[in-house]
């Protein structure tokens, strides 16, 4: 129970606005509003205009007015994806540019918007606009030093296409095999030079290589014959944000390809180390201070440097104007900055986290064995298996170069530091002003807390600092928990390495002697007041190995609690994580009196009833967690056998 996966690297753009899926819109009827003369005909009329500039203007809407619920329902209603999708190959360059952006902004909205575009044929535009790019005559972008060294648009909308095909791909497999069945791979290398290319070009490129060679044997095939490249991109010199990130991705993309990943895994463990140690919390600070400085928007500079009046000034003047206009601000920029920091510190956490993910994934099913055993057999059975599960603190099971990169590059230090929150003031900015940013801070501490967790199934305690230290973590953890952290994922992730760590402390009981009932309460109000089913489950665990722990007059309300919690347990999955705690509570002590005050035996059989219902109920639900629960089912039935038979000797 409780395996620690294989992650997918950044999957960090599943429906991060909160809009509803696109069958629900168009399921619920809100596109019927969408009649003529509403803006998304409008928009239509444009995009099929012959004139470049009433195309432009369909474009700049479009871009603008996919911000609701409603104006996506119309959207996808309307056709519009497939109709602005053909202005990707327009012969006009600056109809291409608009095109790209304003589909790589949609494609920001949802996973299910990603897989619908793809349905209205999105990629066939989309690659042979980047063929453009990748076949025939070499081009190289330019840079205007007095725009902020901004590319041109021709360049611009080859990393708005980029970016378009890496949202895509990263939403639905069906991006990916389209995109295998080109040659465009093979070219994307050329693009990672950043001298050349510059960074944005270069970031864009390899973060769309990280997506797409995920478990993608035909990348990986292409990728291998350009190791050379990819392993001397690991040491680019600078120390700015953007070269970080850039190398970072780079040492995620060599360890998608297991040829790379075995022979360089050395300097790829280096580059994760060296990214962790820049001071994410001292350039949220910097930033912070600065945000409430931002000029509002309200305010507008119309200076022109060449004082030509604004109704005398040329198309080219005009152009020139509106350009500096939208040149982001030097606060833009920095949010930018840190924005690449906390990419990079994220990537580099989930590359360490697959790279100490264990491969023993294979359940056991035990229908295969006997029920009808005698009461000795069943009994030894289940002490066998909870003493193999509870040995996790006793082995390694990683190899011994990355064990020792994780100690001599203090990895879990470095891990730990990034799961931290920052100090409230500054959460409290970024919640109000800088909510993106927030949002990548919080799948850093995320990423960090789950390779932690990956760490504690890997290395043993004292290769985690002792128990004292894990014994701290714990605590600090739940500290944070009960403070009140809102964000789900942050919870779930912090559930799961408080259990991760709780495990290496079955024998070390003393750490615990200070352990009140109120603060035992505070656990048990967690698991009443949750909804979700991960972090219940965490915390249903917890209690049993505390229950391992813990002295009689604590161990009493929580085996009562967990009865109580599965008699009213809905989710089969989670009752199947209850009851095996339950179960491993007695692992080391019998707690006759416990089981006698309790009735344990008449109400471990009704839910032995209620477990096996349920399991034939769900069975095609659980997935590969059927395996687990299953076996749950199994021991809980021998479980019951256990406790009848040594009732019947028991003498109150």
């Amino acid at each position: 129970m409780g395996k620690a996966r294989k992650p997918k690297l950044h999957r960090n753009k599943s429906n991060p606005t909160g809009l509803m899926d696109v069958s629900t819109l168009i399921d619920r009827g809100l596109a019927e509003e969408a009649k003529s003369g509403t803006p998304i005909s409008a928009i239509v009329d444009q995009l099929e205009s012959s004139d470049s500039e009433e195309k432009l203007c369909g474009l700049q809407s479009l871009a603008m007015i996919c911000q609701g619920d409603v104006n996506v329902a119309e959207v996808v209603e309307n056709n519009v994806i497939r109709i602005a999708s053909s202005l990707l190959v327009d012969p006009n360059q600056s109809v291409r540019h608009a095109t790209a952006g304003a589909l790589r902004n949609m494609s920001t909205l949802s996973v299910q918007l990603c897989e619908f575009m793809v349905e209205q044929d999105v990629l066939t535009p989309l690659l042979a606009l980047l063929h453009r790019y990748t076949g025939g005559v070499q081009w190289k972008p330019k840079f205007d030093s007095e725009m902020q060294n901004q590319m041109d648009e021709h360049a611009d909308t080859f990393l708005q296409a980029i970016n378009l095909l890496w949202n895509l791909c990263e939403s639905t497999t069906d991006a990916l095999s389209a995109l295998n069945q080109t040659h465009i791979l093979e070219r994307f290398i050329t693009f990672l030079d950043h001298t050349v290319y510059g960074q944005e070009i270069a970031i864009a490129v390899a973060q769309c290589l990280l997506v797409v060679s995920e478990e993608n044997t035909s990348c990986s095939q292409v990728l291998v014959t350009h190791g050379s490249v990819l392993l001397s991109m690991l040491v680019l010199e600078g120390n700015d944000n953007a070269t970080l990130l850039l190398r970072t991705v780079i040492a995620g993309i060599i360890g998608n390809v297991p040829a790379l990943l075995n022979s360089h895994l050395s300097q790829v463990l280096l580059t994760i180390s060296k990214t962790l140690e820049s001071d994410h919390r001292s350039a949220l600070g910097n930033l912070t201070s600065m945000l409430p400085l931002v000029p509002t928007k309200d305010v507008i500079d119309l200076e022109i440097t060449d004082d030509v009046p604004i109704e005398e000034e040329t198309e080219a003047q005009s152009h020139q104007r509106r350009r500096k206009a939208d040149l982001p601000s030097a606060e833009e920029l920095e949010v930018r900055n840190v924005g690449w920091l906390l990419q990079a510190q994220r990537i580099a956490a989930e590359i360490l986290t697959n790279i100490c993910s264990t491969d023993d994934d294979d359940w056991q099913d035990d229908d295969s064995e006997q029920e009808n055993g005698s009461d000795a057999e069943c009994v030894y059975d289940y002490d066998a298996s909870n003493e193999l599960n509870r040995s996790v603190e006793n082995t390694d099971k990683i190899s011994t170069e990355v064990l020792e990169a994780i100690r001599s590059l203090s990895l879990v230090e470095k891990l730990w530091q990034k799961a931290q929150p920052v100090p409230a003031n500054v959460q409290q900015i970024l919640s109000e002003s800088e909510r993106t940013t927030m949002k990548k801070l919080d799948g850093l501490r995320v990423s960090a807390m789950l390779a932690l967790h990956n760490l504690c199934n890997s290395i043993t305690t004292d290769d985690l600092g002792g128990p004292t230290a894990v014994y701290n973590v714990w605590i600090d953890l739940g500290q944070q928990v009960f403070q009140g952290q809102h964000n789900e994922k942050l919870v779930e992730a912090s559930t799961t390495l408080m259990r991760a760590t709780l495990e290496h402390l079955r024998k070390n009981s003393e750490l615990f002697h200070q352990m009140t009932e109120s603060d035992l309460q505070l656990m048990l109000n967690g698991v009443v007041e949750c909804k979700d089913a991960e972090i219940r489950a965490n915390w249903l665990r917890m209690l049993g190995i505390l229950g391992c722990l813990l002295p009689e007059p604590l161990v009493k309300p929580i085996i009562d609690f967990v009865l109580n919690t599965c008699a009213n347990e809905q989710d089969v999955w989670v009752l199947s994580e209850a009851l095996d705690a339950l179960m491993d509570i007695f692992a080391d002590n019998d707690w006759y009196a416990i089981v006698h005050e309790l009735g344990m035996v008449a109400k471990c059989k009704r839910l032995d009833c209620v477990m096996r219902e349920k399991l034939k109920r769900d069975k095609r639900q659980l997935g590969d967690r059927y395996p687990a629960v299953q076996t749950v089912r199994t021991n809980l039935g021998r479980f019951c056998k256990y406790l009848e038979t040594e009732m019947k000797k028991y003498k109150p």
